[in-house]
């Protein structure tokens, strides 16, 4: 360990030690929740819409006049978060999003149960919201839901004959010889779906990560008190739910077979979807408008993320954020009352119409809304899941290399599914 690494983690100790008492010298949480005073807040979340957001709660409540928010870059976001630590410059309140909890949990006041209940918490959000319940607390407040939803051309599956989208994964054996076209020199033309690479299909983790976990695979789960990789484990099966999920993945990738849809030297999937030479997309529910913009002419509706016939249990992947208080927050009360309100029903509600997202709470997803593109959203984000990542740009390489090195001959499918879980694994020992 470097001398700079010393100084830093000094740094973070005493931030931690100085945010710890000034924390219990106000009382801890849920005193007057009406009391905010001075409050910056961090995000990536679009600045015109939260100074919207603020602006309408103070007309309300005089005591938001206090509270600020700094749009920052998402590309710099967390590493700039981590230096304005260090500095004593940080926030008093930020996003955090889910894929970046366990690097970060140590850097945040965790609300305990007697402020704010779990069964509270656990009837008020979504399920994916759970990710940031400890066993002792709360590590923030859910505010932003996106889900993964499947996108398809209307024009392309009229032509093939077809009616309707895939309700489930192995339709897709069927629909690819329908849809899939060659050239004379077998090169594909028009694809079904973007499946079986990595580099080249836009979201391949978040859609493994949702494959995975429709086997029955969580990807990590708390044993013996420490997170621990499941990707190997069978979980009574025969094979392990992850070598089936990765499996049936890398096969439209295999020119030998009949259902051949991809390959690494064709452009990017949203790209391919965009210029309507792919018939499936699985993207965001926030790539909606920039699609539109791309190509306003393209013909298509979404639907459901498919499932497997297998499983009682719908699942799709969703990306949260959460408001979260660092540990070296000025004025922690204040915190947590911004965020009580930035996340009540009338705030959530009003960002989901500016965001054109659904919403993160229970009470509000009740409510499914007439906009056809928005009643998929709302159905999605009741199925969002996902799972506790030790470092998100690593994981993304771990399921690269396990995919690419199938495809490319490299490894077995199984040899690839025991490094990638020993990969993980390694990760979650760091934290």
């Amino acid at each position: 360990m470097t001398s700079f690494q010393i100084v830093i983690i000094a740094i973070f100790a005493i931030l931690a030690i100085i945010g710890v008492f000034a924390f219990a010298g106000i009382g801890g949480f849920g005193g007057d929740k009406n009391s905010v005073g001075n409050v910056e807040i961090w995000g990536t979340v679009s600045e015109t819409v939260m100074n919207d957001l603020l602006r309408e709660i103070s007309t309300e409540n005089k005591n938001f006049l206090g509270v600020k928010y700094i749009k920052k870059d998402e590309k710099t976001y967390e590493s700039e978060f981590i230096e304005a630590l260090a500095s004593g410059v940080g926030p008093d309140l930020f996003l955090l999003n889910h894929n970046s909890i366990l690097r970060n949990q140590d850097k945040i006041i965790e609300i305990p149960y007697k402020s704010f209940p779990s069964r509270d918490f656990k009837n008020i959000f979504i399920e994916e919201g759970e990710l940031y319940l400890t066993q002792t607390g709360m590590l923030g407040f859910p505010f932003t839901i996106d889900p993964l939803v499947m996108y398809w051309n209307r024009d392309i599956f009229q032509t093939a004959g077809v009616s309707v989208p895939p309700r489930y994964w192995n339709e897709l054996f069927v629909l690819s010889p329908k849809i899939t076209q060659r050239d004379t020199a077998s090169n594909i033309t028009r694809s079904l779906v973007a499946f079986g690479e990595f580099r080249n299909i836009e979201n391949a983790k978040e859609i493994l990560s949702t494959l995975i976990m429709q086997s029955g695979n969580p990807i990590v789960a708390l044993l013996n008190e420490q997170l621990k990789s499941t990707l190997a484990d069978k979980l009574g099966f025969a094979t392990s739910p992850a070598e089936a999920a990765a499996r049936f993945y890398t096969e439209f990738s295999n020119p030998a077979k009949s259902i051949y849809s991809w390959n690494r030297a064709l452009p990017n999937s949203r790209q391919s979807f965009i210029a309507g030479d792919l018939a499936i997309y699985f993207g965001f529910a926030s790539e909606l408008s920039d699609i539109n913009r791309a190509n306003p002419n393209l013909n298509f509706d979404t639907a459901l993320m498919p499932q497997s016939k297998d499983s009682g249990v719908n699942i799709t992947y969703g990306k949260m954020s959460a408001f979260a208080i660092p540990r070296a927050s000025k004025n922690p009360n204040g915190a947590f009352a911004a965020a009580f309100s930035l996340t009540n029903q009338n705030s959530v509600a009003f960002l989901s119409d500016k965001l054109k997202l659904p919403p993160a709470r229970r009470d509000l997803l009740s409510n499914r809304p007439d906009d056809p593109f928005m009643s998929i959203f709302y159905d999605s984000a009741l199925m969002s899941k996902a799972w506790l990542e030790p470092d998100s740009e690593k994981v993304n390489n771990i399921f690269r290399e396990m995919i690419e090195s199938v495809t490319s001959g490299k490894a077995r499918l199984g040899e690839a599914i025991n490094i990638a879980d020993e990969d993980i694994n390694l990760l979650l020992r760091r934290q």
